[in-house]
């Protein structure tokens, strides 16, 4: 029985699933052991501990600002033409993904668009740039002209029926009170009002799409899932709300905003227009109100996702999912469902014990930190949850790349022939992915890099906000967090290491 189970596990490990493949490159020999590494990035990460804890006043110094005004009307101009560009963005992609060509993935635009252009790059945009993702946002965006059209008509007939009103209130003699126009709450309104319960959600369903489905490449299912995706926002816009949707059940406006917030560039609405503020990288992650629950999840649940992708990819986790696989067997499972879903069904099971790990050491660690600062473990928390973020997003930077680099070329060629017709609309139609446009040896230093920098400004970002809501207890209060950033940061480098480089 054992040789049966251990043959049915290596069958599924071998078969064929329809995914992206996040990591495409050779092999790297490290020139110096890995230990060597995880030992100068944990020491990086407590020296820059040390450093910010002796540099208790400039700290301060991070959320200085500089401001560059724009008018009314140049802001508005910019602010709709991305709103077309997004809306145009949409509606190619869906056509490409319903009527264009089906084979490899990277034959059709939609698959090369989601997963590369739009999962990575514009996060990489908003997180080093600005976000960008609410001036892009195409759902948002058709929601509010159709809500613009519909305010449009009432009004008109309105001021019509004012006008007449007026006028024969004018020939009797009678003064009429100007009319009130009624205001109808939608019952879902008040909805979710702790928090952003619904965004967590959605956005573990859509790391199971990316992570787990197995027709996360097939153009025409893609499709699907947009248009699904679709119906449900603009559903959840009418009955709650454009501004309730996003705040408490849009996981991608929630997402990309907290990457924005890193961004040295934000953009801030003023009376007389906009203003265009350069910041530190990280300064917006400061804040006075504390974080809720849900929103606390939702960061643990951002980092985890993004670990989960890479910490699958490992020599470890093959061997957790043969010995699943062989205890699937075992016990009948793979005979009802098949070697495939029997692996899909390991890979669900991992994805949703991931948030639940990384919350329960996370908690563990502000439990110990709890007493120091002299509030609940639960606030402390809350309170440092957004210093999560920097770490998130370098983990982000250091997984994902290289696979921007490489999987990105192949929106050149289908953006030249999106419906698969022959066309040649850029020039790029038969251009090929040129795997060595990043060495390994790069991609480990960017890896090393990002890890550490990501750290440190969680670092800057935890003890700035430990100085204003502990004032002297500060230094002691960040005592277990920063042992866990040293442990997170040496386990980082670990997983992203299995892939790419050889075993000393």
């Amino acid at each position: 029985m054992r040789v049966a189970a251990a043959l049915a596990a290596a069958l599924a490990a071998a078969a064929p699933v329809a995914a992206l493949a996040h990591a495409l490159a050779p092999r790297y020999d490290l020139p110096l052991p890995l230990w060597h590494y995880l030992a100068g990035a944990a020491a990086a990460v407590a020296l820059s501990f040390v450093v910010v804890a002796l540099a208790r006043q400039p700290l301060r110094a991070l959320a200085v600002t500089l401001e560059v005004a724009a008018g009314a009307a140049l802001a508005r101009a910019v602010a709709g033409l991305l709103r077309a560009l997004g809306v145009a963005a949409l509606a190619l992609l869906l056509a490409a993904g319903l009527f264009g060509p089906i084979g490899d993935w990277d034959a059709n635009l939609l698959p090369v668009a989601v997963w590369v252009l739009w999962w990575v790059g514009l996060a990489f945009a908003c997180a080093l740039v600005a976000g960008l993702w609410r001036a892009l946002d195409p759902w948002q965006a058709l929601a509010r002209g159709v809500a613009a059209r519909r305010a449009l008509a009432p009004q008109a007939g309105q001021a019509a029926h004012t006008a007449h009103a007026s006028q024969a209130s004018r020939a009797a003699g009678v003064a009429r009170p100007a009319p009130s126009t009624p205001r109808w709450r939608p019952p879902l309104r008040r909805a979710f009002a702790g928090g952003c319960v619904p965004a967590v959600a959605l956005f573990l369903a859509f790391a199971w799409t990316e992570l787990v489905w197995g027709s996360s490449a097939h153009p025409r299912a893609l499709a699907a899932l947009v248009l699904a995706w679709s119906a449900l926002a603009w559903a959840g816009m009418a009955l709650m709300g454009r501004a309730a949707w996003r705040r408490r059940c849009d996981p991608f406006d929630r997402f990309f905003g907290l990457l924005g917030r890193l961004a040295p560039l934000q953009v801030h609405r003023r009376a007389a227009g906009w203003a265009l503020v350069v910041r530190w990288p990280g300064a917006a992650l400061l804040q006075a109100r504390l974080p809720s629950r849900s929103e606390t999840a939702f960061v643990i649940v951002m980092l985890a996702t993004v670990g989960f992708d890479g910490l699958k990819e490992t020599p470890a986790w093959e061997a957790f999912t043969a010995q699943a696989l062989a205890v699937l067997y075992t016990a009948g499972v793979v005979h009802v469902i098949g070697y495939a879903a029997a692996g899909s069904l390991v890979k669900t099971a991992g994805l949703l014990l991931a948030p639940l790990a990384w919350a329960g050491i996370y908690l563990a660690f502000c439990a110990l930190a709890a007493p120091l600062a002299g509030e609940p473990a639960g606030r402390v928390a809350r309170r440092f949850a957004l210093s999560l973020v920097p770490i998130a997003l370098a983990y982000h930077l250091a997984h994902y790349l290289s696979y921007l680099l490489i999987q990105g070329q192949a929106a050149l060629p289908a953006l030249s022939d999106p419906f698969g017709r022959g066309w040649d609309l850029f020039g790029t139609r038969g251009r090929e992915i040129d795997i060595g446009i990043i060495e390994m040896r790069t991609v480990w230093a960017v890896a090393v890099a990002s890890i550490v920098v990501g750290h440190v400004i969680a670092v800057v970002v935890a003890h700035i906000e430990a100085q204003r809501a502990y004032g002297a207890r500060a230094l002691r209060s960040q005592g277990p967090l920063i042992v866990l950033m040293i442990a997170y940061t040496a386990f980082s480098l670990w997983i992203l290491s299995q892939p790419i480089v050889e075993a000393g």
